[in-house]
């Protein structure tokens, strides 16, 4: 069977790589796919109103496909795991990919098991678009799941980073992204057997009804931001001040602008 290529390799394999295995098994668990089955409930409404024409997506496991329902006709994966099939083998610290060409980049939990997350979340920022959205997955430690992170380590989902939506966000706000929407899921308790799950689905009702901030997980929906640029009108005369004026964006986001209206 042949290897896939693997672009932008470095000689030591990122943390991510080494335990994606192991993440794509817990997923596969009662407990993995009560989560991914809410979370692709809760994505697919979102992605459903992002428009383009490249979207890319990138996650630890390849069990569900979050943007099957966009409408975005090209579409395609990017993963650190060469267990993942119909993906391109990558290091997300450095995308083989040119600045501002995607419209859209879906990120599943990436930044829980990655040994540099900020870096990660440059890259994606870099290649989006100006007007582009980055939809992002991640656990949320504030949680009944998040706690059991903490206390025990002997599942693969418990071994990553602890990362709050708010200093996600923060992350964010420095790349010019704008978080415009939170969401969160999985209120109840993280139990294993799904007979047990299913007698704790009230504890999911309440949490939604109220929105309450200790989902498992949490779904960002940022925008990135576009950079006007100003001029300054220079009176000669002397007898007024300068004046500022905004001028209008770049034509080729413009006309991106005009693809996304249809």
């Amino acid at each position: 069977m042949a290897k896939k290529p693997i672009l932008g390799s470095r000689a030591e394999a990122p943390s991510l790589a080494r335990s994606c295995a192991a993440l794509s098994h817990w997923f596969s668990s009662g407990l993995g796919e009560e989560i991914l089955s809410q979370q692709l409930a809760l994505t697919q409404p979102l992605v459903e109103k992002l428009f383009g024409y490249h979207l890319m997506q990138a996650g630890v496991t390849s069990a569900v496909d979050f943007a099957a329902c966009s409408r975005i006709n090209h579409r395609f994966r990017l993963s650190a795991c060469p267990e993942q099939e119909g993906a391109a083998l990558v290091e997300f610290e450095q995308l083989p990919l040119p600045s501002e060409s995607i419209d859209v980049v879906l990120l599943h939990h990436l930044l829980d098991f990655a040994g540099h997350p900020h870096q990660i979340l440059r890259e994606a920022a870099r290649v989006l678009i100006p007007g582009g959205h980055l939809l992002l997955i991640g656990f949320n430690p504030f949680s009944l799941l998040g706690l059991s992170r903490l206390l025990f380590s002997s599942s693969a989902y418990q071994r990553g980073n602890q990362l709050r939506a708010a200093r996600v966000a923060d992350w964010m706000n420095l790349l010019d992204l704008q978080a415009n929407t939170v969401e969160r899921g999985f209120f109840r308790l993280p139990l294993q057997q799904r007979e047990l799950l299913a007698k704790t689905s009230w504890m999911e009702r309440l949490g939604a009804r109220w929105s309450l901030p200790w989902g498992g997980f949490y779904i960002i929906v940022a925008r990135k931001e576009v950079a006007r640029m100003r001029t300054i009108k220079i009176n000669w005369r002397g007898d007024q001040k300068p004046a500022l004026t905004a001028v209008s964006s770049s034509p080729r986001v413009a006309a991106r602008g005009h693809h996304h209206k249809r």
